[in-house]
């Protein structure tokens, strides 16, 4: 997934983020933006690696978690 695709993604499930004014963050909002991350990321974990074996992308970013 790119930088584009998830930005994409969050102003779906949020479309208050597409616009161009400022946004504040409730507790609430920031715990679900957090929660999407970690879902996306852990999507992206377990599709294969298209550059062929070696750590995923979410192994990459996070660093080695065991699933």
């Amino acid at each position: 997934m790119t930088r584009e695709e998830l930005w994409n993604t969050y102003c779906k499930r949020n479309p208050s983020f597409a616009g161009d004014g400022e946004i504040t963050m409730s507790a609430r909002g920031l715990k679900k933006l957090f929660d999407q991350t970690w879902e996306i990321a852990q999507q992206q974990a377990k599709k294969p690696d298209s550059y062929g074996p070696g750590p995923s992308a979410f192994e990459q970013l996070f660093g080695g978690f065991k699933r």
